[in-house]
């Protein structure tokens, strides 16, 4: 019985032994049977060239194509532009080679060198083009006066300009390859220079896109024609992407995250369609690259299954003197660099204005401008137009017809002007056209009242109005409730009330805000941006330039004001003023200048744009105030002023070699004593 127990006990374990063998032959097989299938299909790389006329010469790119692409000739397939940066080029790094934009990190094809590419081999082009039915362009920045920097930007030298090839190359594109030739099925991306491009392009162009994404993107640089080249910082643009959605990745050691930081800020505060990815260690050691591809990219994919509408209402910002945006032309003829403003633009109006640098630069003076609006109109017919001089509140009339195509003409200037158009019978329209606020300078903690311009520029009067003022952060308060006003007569403006504010924080620039306008069943919404000058310490080394030389950062020796170079102000010089970094005593750092002090011609101030050392593309703004020539021997004039300076990071250098900086702001207040 023992002996049969133990030959029980022993087939048993033998059973055991043979089924676990069974089982690690049958993995083994599978395994086997894996690496012996085919391996995943993957894009299809292409590269080519055409003729552009924007350039007059042969460009460039490359396509990324599904695999199935020549198999299937009547599918279609949406498009992502994406744009390379620094020292990339339409076709990646060359092998081995690693660039200092982090180009390899999305390199097409993944060759296993960490260093490179990241651990994750299917973090590329080509491996999602394999899961998605989708075309990838990538164009060619490379311009040769300025190689390894791209696209002919800060400072433009060859006067190539991007903003107009881009449309030229997605016709190209769609007339060559089998896209969806449309807007829903159109976007553009890019990392570091070739985010900010995709920032420019989805900007200038959100009627061709139907979503834009940005990985680490320079958050400004100096662009337009050679001839108006202007400093152009995106953290004051984000009205432009209302109507487009936009995604942006950021790194927690990348060099650029500070300025891609006030971005991301600044766009949670506007009504947009807007999300950002923050990424760290896990992801390539959080420095600057395209990383997450799939998570950008799978962004784009939405938006191709479900588009967006046209906005019923958009704003535009640009830095060309002549473009085209949601099917209305402006034509001007500006010959100094600015920017054209565009707000609330909609069927029944819109507002213009132009600016000499944003977010607060006077108007470009002795300007002519001539827009053409979209078709939406009924054409051959008669309507109205009411303008109304935002500063002088002078309101004009004017009767106009539309052309056989339903477009309508509206010639005016560069100040800031309130359009309206309508036809007999058509119902009212309030707009806020201004606001104003009974204290120039806000600190914090003080309380102002902000009123705002509200304007009926419809075809009837409107019985009652409520309007709301909505905090869009935290660091503002809004202390008072919702309003009603009586009766608003056609053409009618009021602005006999208002809403207290009160910011929270010292810290605070800009206050966003939100004003609710509700009439005869309709809503409304303006987003205001409301300045406040909070000092947070006394500034008490400084130095005047009236026409000496400063020592910068990257200029050098300059000469800066206009006067005779004594370092003392006296009336009729145009000054600026300097001061050292607590970190930095070698360079002076120019301060954008306020007051309010009658002496100090504010209205023509200007604004020099000095180069950051920290390979951003950001630039210093720095004020030349001019002290008005009849200005008291021995007047004290008292400025709010703010500069950035560069602070050293806590982060090691990265692989690429790129520092990780961060830069802190400082608001001061100061006083300049004046002698004749």
């Amino acid at each position: 019985m023992k002996q049969q127990k133990k030959l029980t006990g022993f087939y048993k374990n033998k059973e055991r032994c043979l089924t676990r063998l069974l089982a690690a032959l049958m993995l083994f097989a599978a395994a086997s049977n894996v690496y012996a299938q085919p391996s995943r299909p993957k894009g299809i790389i292409e590269d080519g060239q055409h003729f552009s006329e924007v350039f007059r010469e042969n460009r460039h790119f490359r396509l990324i194509l599904p695999a199935d692409y020549h198999r299937h000739p009547e599918r279609r397939y949406p498009v992502i532009y994406y744009f390379h940066g620094n020292a990339g080029r339409y076709n990646g790094p060359a092998e081995g080679e690693v660039s200092r934009s982090g180009e390899a990190r999305y390199y097409d094809e993944f060759n296993g060198n960490y260093e490179r590419t990241g651990p994750d081999s299917l973090d590329n082009f080509v491996s999602y083009v394999a899961d998605n039915d989708l075309i990838i362009a990538k164009w060619d920045g490379y311009v040769p006066a300025q190689y390894p920097r791209p696209y002919d930007i800060a400072p433009v030298k060859e006067d190539r300009q991007f903003a107009d090839y881009f449309p030229e190359f997605v016709k190209y594109i769609d007339a060559h390859y089998r896209t969806k030739p449309t807007r829903e099925s159109r976007a553009v991306s890019g990392l570091s220079m070739g985010g900010f491009m995709s920032m420019l392009i989805a900007s200038k162009y959100p009627h061709l896109l139907s979503s834009a994404s940005f990985f680490c993107p320079s958050a400004s640089f100096t662009v337009g024609p050679k001839a108006l080249q202007i400093f152009m910082p995106f953290k004051e643009m984000g009205r432009n992407f209302v109507g487009l959605p936009i995604r942006m990745h950021l790194g927690s050691k990348d060099f650029l995250r500070q300025h891609d930081q006030e971005i991301d800020d600044a766009y949670k505060t506007l009504e947009l369609n807007y999300e950002s990815w923050h990424y760290g260690i896990g992801y390539f050691r959080g420095f600057h690259n395209a990383v997450n591809i799939k998570g950008q990219f799978d962004f784009h994919m939405k938006y191709f299954r479900m588009p967006l509408p046209r906005p019923e209402k958009w704003h535009h910002i640009d830095v060309y003197p002549n473009f085209s945006v949601w099917n209305y032309d402006i034509r001007t003829d500006r010959k100094m660099p600015g920017f054209t403003v565009l707000d609330n633009v909609r069927q029944e109006g819109f507002s213009i204005q132009t600016k000499q640098w944003l977010p607060d630069g006077p108007a470009v003076p002795n300007l002519n401008v001539q827009i053409s609006t979209d078709s939406s109109y009924t054409p051959n017919t008669g309507f109205e137009l009411i303008n109304l001089d935002v500063q002088t509140r002078k309101i004009e009339r004017k009767r106009v017809i539309s052309d056989s195509k339903g477009r309508i003409q509206y010639q005016g200037t560069g100040q800031h002007s309130n359009i309206g158009l309508y036809r007999a019978g058509d119902p009212g329209h309030i707009t806020m056209a201004s606001y104003s606020l009974d204290k120039r300078m806000p600190g914090v903690g003080d309380i102002v009242l902000l009123s705002p311009l509200l304007f009926n520029k419809g075809g009837a009067a409107v019985d009652s109005v409520r309007i709301e003022l909505i905090a869009q952060d935290e660091e503002v308060e809004v202390l008072d409730p919702a309003i009603t006003i009586g009766k608003m007569a056609q053409a009618g403006l009021f602005e006999k009330t208002g809403f207290r504010i009160r910011s929270r924080h010292a810290e605070l620039d800009q206050a966003k805000l939100k004003l609710m306008v509700s009439y005869n069943g309709k809503k409304d919404q303006f987003l205001l941006e409301v300045p406040f000058y909070s000092p947070e310490k006394t500034l008490t080394k400084f130095e005047i330039a009236d026409g000496r030389n400063v020592n910068l950062e990257v200029e050098n020796q300059t000469r800066v004001g206009e006067g005779n170079g004594n370092g003392i102000a006296n009336p009729g010089e145009w000054i600026s003023i300097f001061t050292k970094s607590d970190l930095d005593s070698l360079h002076d750092f120019g301060l954008q200048l306020f007051t309010e002090d009658p002496y100090v011609d504010m209205d023509s101030r200007k604004m020099l744009f000095l180069a950051r050392a920290d390979w951003s593309g950001a630039q210093r703004l720095t004020s030349q105030v001019k002290i008005k020539p009849d200005c008291p021997d021995g007047h004290e004039i008292s400025f709010y002023g703010i500069y950035e300076y560069p602070k050293t990071g806590n982060t090691r250098r990265d692989s690429h070699g790129a520092h990780s900086f961060i830069h802190e702001t400082k608001r001061v207040s100061f006083k300049v004593k004046v002698k004749k």
